[in-house]
């Protein structure tokens, strides 16, 4: 089989892209003023003061 035989598509194919950060930041919101925490929990709200536990 040559090349031109081949499809374009399958020459041309490189590797998948790697993906980005992660879809789901809803750990991260302050349940109290609805802020997007820097960290993940625990953590201390940098707006409002209040304690976000994990989970």
């Amino acid at each position: 089989m040559s090349e031109e035989d081949e499809p374009a598509a399958a020459r041309t194919a490189g590797p998948e892209p790697e993906g980005g950060e992660a879809a789901c930041w809803l750990n991260r919101v302050c349940p109290e003023c609805d802020a997007v925490l820097d960290t993940a929990p625990p953590a201390v709200c940098h707006r409002c003061g209040a304690e976000v536990r994990a989970g």
